[in-house]
C-alpha cells in the first residue's frame, strides 16, 4: 500500500468528545483529514461553520469515511454483552472471543442513510439547519470513502500472535498492567500465557492474582482493556490501511504497534506527527481552545498553508526526536532573548524595525509577539528552526480565535 500524508481521525479528546483542538492540529499537520466518525458532523457544525466544512470539503482537505460496521467485534466472557456466546466445554476464567458480525446484513443502515442521520441529529442542544443538511449530504456523499466492513477482520492475525509470537503479546500485556497499575510487574516470578480454547475464542492464563493478591474480577477487568485494545489497534491499522491513511492511531494503539518488528507497523508508528506536535505544545505551554469554541477556517487555512508551516511539518515528518529537555531549551532560551532584546538599549530601535520592517507590534516589555513573528524568526532567532511556528504563527492564531468566542 502506499503512504499519504492523510490522518484517520474521529477529531475527539481522550474523553471521547469532539475537540476543536485535534481539528486545528489535523488540518495543520496533515494534506487530507478522514472523518472516521460520521457522528460529530453536527459538532464539526456547530465549530466551523457549514462554510467552513463545505470549504474543507471543496479543497479536498476534509472527507468523510462511510460503510457498515466491522465484520470484527470482541466479547467478554465475564460481562456479557450484545452477543450469544457459544456452549464450550469448560468454564473460562478470563475468556474472550472475537466475533465475526455480518456488516451486509439488510438491517444495516447503508452508508448515505447513515450519513444522513448522522447530520441530523442533535449534539449538545445544537443540530444543523435543515436547509443546509441536504448541501452537506450531497457534498460529503460526493468524496466519501467507504470501507467495506466485510474485509475488517482482525482474529487472524491475533491467532498468529497467540500462536507464533507469545512472547509479544505478554509483554504487550505486562507493559500495560505495569503502566496502569503501578504494580512493580517486571521483577515478579509471573506465568503467562494465551491460548485459543476453541475456534476465536482466547483465554488468558496467569497467576497475577495471587502474586498480586488482587481477586480474579479485578484482574479480568485489567486483562479484558489490555486485551481488547491489542484487537482494537489491528483493527484500527485495517481500517487506516483502507483508506491509505498513515495516521490515526490512539497513543495507546501507537504503544502497541510500535513493538511490532514488521516494516508497515513501524511506518506507521513512526509516520505520525501527532505526538511530536503534542509534546512541543505541552513543553511550550501553548494554549488550547476550550470547548465549545469555534474558529475561522479561513484563517487556519492561511496558517496552514504559510511557509512556516510547511517547513514545520516537514521539519515533524523527517527530523530526529528531540528530548523533552531540548524542546524546552529551544523555547524558552528564545522566549528569554526576546524578553532581554525589548528591556535592553536597542529596544526602541527594535520596536521601529519591527514595525517598518514586517508591521510588528510587540507588548511593551512582555515578550508576547502579537505579528510579524515571521521577521523575527527569519532575521533575529534562526536558531529557534520551525519549531518557532508554535510559540510563533500557531500561538497566535489559538489567542485569536478565542479572543472571538
Amino acid at each position: 500500500m502506499s503512504i499519504s500524508k492523510t490522518i484517520y481521525t474521529g477529531l475527539h479528546s481522550d474523553s471521547e468528545e469532539f475537540d476543536i483542538n485535534n481539528l486545528i492540529t489535523s488540518v495543520l499537520l496533515f494534506d487530507t483529514v478522514l472523518i472516521s466518525n460520521p457522528s460529530i458532523l453536527p459538532n464539526l457544525v456547530q465549530a466551523i461553520g457549514p462554510e467552513g466544512l463545505l470549504k474543507l470539503l471543496n479543497d479536498n482537505r476534509l472527507s468523510v469515511v462511510g460503510g457498515g460496521p466491522s465484520a470484527q467485534a470482541n466479547y467478554d466472557y465475564k460481562s456479557p454483552g450484545f452477543y450469544s456466546n457459544r456452549p464450550l466445554d469448560r468454564p473460562l476464567r478470563f475468556g474472550f472471543e472475537t466475533i465475526y458480525v455480518d456488516p451486509n446484513s439488510p438491517k444495516n443502515h447503508s452508508a448515505e442513510e447513515r450519513l444522513l442521520i448522522d447530520l441530523k441529529r442533535e449534539k449538545e442542544g445544537f443540530s444543523i439547519e435543515e436547509s443546509v443538511v441536504n448541501e452537506l449530504h450531497a457534498k460529503i456523499l460526493h468524496t466519501m470513502q467507504v470501507i467495506d466492513g466485510g474485509t475488517l477482520k482482525y482474529s487472524a492475525e491475533i491467532r498468529d500472535d497467540v500462536q507464533n509470537k507469545q512472547g509479544l503479546f505478554v509483554d504487550l500485556i505486562l507493559d500495560s498492567l505495569a503502566r496502569d497499575t503501578g504494580f512493580p510487574i517486571h521483577v515478579l516470578n509471573i506465568n503467562l500465557s494465551i491460548e485459543e480454547v476453541s475456534e476465536e475464542i482466547f483465554q488468558i492464563n496467569t497467576n497475577l492474582g495471587r502474586l498480586l493478591n488482587i481477586n480474579d474480577d479485578v484482574l479480568h477487568n485489567y486483562l479484558k482493556k489490555i486485551f481488547f485494545e491489542i484487537t482494537g489497534t489491528s483493527l484500527q491499522v485495517q481500517r487506516m490501511k483502507a483508506v491509505n491513511a498513515a495516521a490515526g492511531l490512539t497513543e495507546a494503539q501507537s504503544r502497541i504497534i510500535s513493538k511490532r518488528i514488521d516494516y508497515l507497523s513501524r511506518l506507521m508508528a513512526e509516520s505520525d506527527p501527532m505526538a511530536k506536535f503534542s509534546r512541543i505544545c505541552k513543553i511550550a505551554k501553548t494554549p488550547e481552545l476550550t470547548k465549545g469554541a469555534s474558529i475561522s477556517i479561513d484563517e487556519l487555512i492561511e496558517l496552514r498553508d504559510s511557509t512556516e508551516a510547511y517547513a514545520f511539518r516537514d521539519w515533524l515528518h523527517n527530523s530526529a526526536e528531540l528530548t523533552d529537555v531540548e524542546i524546552e531549551e529551544i523555547t524558552s532560551s528564545w522566549n528569554r532573548k526576546i524578553g532581554e532584546m525589548l528591556q535592553g538599549e536597542n529596544a526602541k530601535g527594535l520596536r521601529w524595525l519591527a514595525t517598518t520592517g514586517a508591521g510588528a507590534l510587540i507588548g511593551e516589555f512582555t515578550g508576547t509577539i502579537t505579528s510579524g513573528t515571521d521577521f523575527f524568526l527569519d532575521k533575529f532567532f534562526p536558531s529557534m528552526g520551525p519549531i518557532g511556528l508554535v510559540t510563533g504563527k500557531y500561538e497566535k492564531f489559538i489567542r485569536n480565535q478565542e479572543s472571538k468566542n
